[in-house]
């Protein structure tokens, strides 16, 4: 996955929003647009191959999702003609599968469904609530019941026997939301504590996550912070301006738990904290760099 973002605004709440259309910036110039210079090209080239580089290698129980990083595919710039030169950022980013370990799965599994008793638990009707409810639901029934009764071969109602259908149906309706109000009452009356449960049980799911690692190069704003978020430098308004590293922004996105941790602490931070402010490495180098990556063995595997 490669982005680079040149001549449009980078709205960065979030560290996924890094990404941006290439060419959106064609649509908004009133003045025209220029192509971009040899320098930002090279510049931007050399910047997408060092992010890349930076991509760790899959974490124990997991594998890289899609195909590697092309260090050979020819990098696209978009400018308007008022936008100064360098005016662009530049995001990579790589996906990743995880999956948990039998035994650790059935171990979250066990738990979590220890939790979904405790909601179940927790949303059923205490005694004096349930009583009520039976009786409504009796009532309800006795309503209904009253009503007059026909057979396909039977005249049909006369208007007495028909308003007396639909005062039954009236009066069985209202008896029947008032039964549903005891039950959506309770589960409202304890709604703090299972949301609480809620969230408990769903960061034990044991599904296989799906998890991203995001860097960009050169954002306008960082993001919010976070436990899986770091960043290194300074924000710049001019973006790439200077066609020098001016920060360098990581994040990794996905479920919350120890495999999203585990994948945040595999990225070299300090590698990519070197990268600001000092001339950025050739393409091939950042190529070597991730293939030696990618040949080295994980740990754990």
């Amino acid at each position: 996955m490669r982005t680079i973002c040149a001549g449009c605004a980078l709205a960065l709440m979030v560290i996924s929003v890094l990404s941006g259309m290439p060419d959106a910036a064609r649509a908004d110039c009133v003045d025209g647009v220029r192509n971009a210079t040899p320098g930002e090209l090279a510049f931007a080239a050399r910047a997408e191959a060092a992010l890349a580089a930076a991509l760790p290698s899959p974490i124990p129980n997991s594998e890289r999702r899609g195909g590697p990083y092309d260090f050979s595919r020819p990098t696209r710039l978009s400018f308007c003609q008022a936008d100064q030169v360098g005016a662009f950022t530049v995001s990579v980013g790589g996906g990743y599968l995880y999956k948990f370990p039998k035994a650790e799965a059935d171990r979250l599994y066990a738990e979590r469904k220890g939790i979904e008793k405790q909601i179940e638990d927790a949303e059923k009707l205490p005694p004096d609530k349930d009583a009520e409810y039976k009786q409504l639901l009796a009532q309800m029934k006795a309503a209904y019941d009253a009503a007059p009764r026909r057979s396909r071969k039977d005249p049909p109602f006369t208007s007495e026997q028909q308003a007396q259908v639909d005062r039954a149906m009236v009066e069985g309706k209202k008896l029947e939301d008032a039964a549903k109000k005891v039950v959506t009452d309770h589960v409202a009356a304890v709604k703090s504590r299972t949301d609480v449960l809620r969230a408990q049980a769903k960061r034990l799911e044991s599904y296989p996550q799906e998890l991203v690692v995001r860097l960009a190069m050169n954002v306008e704003r960082f993001p919010e912070s976070s436990a899986t978020v770091a960043t290194f430098g300074a924000p710049s308004a001019r973006r790439s301006g200077g066609l020098a590293v001016h920060n360098v922004v990581v994040a990794v996105e996905g479920p919350d738990g120890a495999a999203r941790h585990t994948l945040f602490e595999a990225v070299d931070k300090a590698y990519l904290q070197g990268l600001v402010g000092r001339p950025l490495p050739e393409i091939e180098a950042s190529k070597a760099r991730a293939e030696h990556a990618a040949q080295a063995p994980t740990p754990g595997k």
